[in-house]
């Protein structure tokens, strides 16, 4: 084959991927993870090495954003990296939610996607995940952005603004695919999150992958980051997610 052949025999398989099943195939990927309560991103930093995604043309381009420092209803007031306050742990199906710290850090997010845009990612390589308060924030940043992005992970989380979901979600990030992990026995954000939440979303019309982590608490597991991998994977091959 000659040399000339090669881009055009990539274009093709890209539009035969995206013809045949509805979803485009991606060579690179973008990941802004978000921490939970009290932590910050550079402890998430070994899924660099747990998550690969071998049909990708290059590596994986990783964020691990810092929440801001604010004061936390649950912790007393103590001021803390928070990404929104949170009244009360655990974090039950009916916890308050706290719109305008939502949304700011719903801003402070799509800042960060529309930052890989000037990169040169396109906003469907630009996929968001999070664990516990900052799950939390990856559904919500996802379905708001005005741009399709790739995909969210969210890891012990939970559907905020439950009520104002569907007007909440962007035409574009309707029918954006959603991993959901969960641990069977997590005390911290408690396990019925994730059914009520994972019922909200599917009937808003938003596919979601759902995968419990039996006996877990409120962590996260070597199963669970291998299936969000694998969900990953497919939508990065353009197959359906799984």
């Amino acid at each position: 084959i000659h040399g000339w052949c090669f881009p055009f025999l990539i274009a093709y398989r890209s539009w035969c991927v995206l013809f045949c099943t509805g979803a485009m195939a991606i060579g690179k990927m973008y990941i802004i993870w978000m921490h939970g309560l009290g932590d910050e991103g550079r402890s998430w930093r070994s899924l660099m090495d747990e998550i690969k995604i071998p049909t990708l043309t290059q590596p994986i381009t990783w964020k691990f954003p810092d929440a801001p420092t604010a004061p936390v209803t649950c912790n007393e007031g103590y001021e803390m990296r928070s990404w929104f306050d949170i009244e009360d742990i655990p974090v039950t199906v009916d916890a308050k939610d706290y719109p305008e710290d939502i949304q700011a850090s719903v801003a402070r997010i799509h800042g960060l996607i529309a930052e890989a845009e000037r990169e040169g990612f396109d906003s469907r390589e630009v996929f968001l995940g999070g664990f516990s308060q900052g799950g939390a924030l990856a559904i919500q940043a996802a379905l708001r952005y005005p741009k399709p992005v790739g995909g969210a992970v969210c890891f012990s989380g939970w559907v905020m603004l439950r009520a104002s979901l569907p007007s909440l979600i962007q035409p574009a990030n309707a029918k954006t695919p959603i991993f959901w992990g969960h641990g069977s026995r997590d005390g911290v954000v408690v396990y019925a999150q994730q059914a009520v939440g994972v019922a909200a979303l599917r009937e808003a019309g938003v596919p979601v992958v759902d995968y419990t982590c039996r006996g877990a608490q409120h962590s996260s597991t070597a199963a669970e980051v291998e299936q969000a991998a694998q969900f990953l994977a497919n939508i990065a091959a353009g197959r359906p997610p799984q």
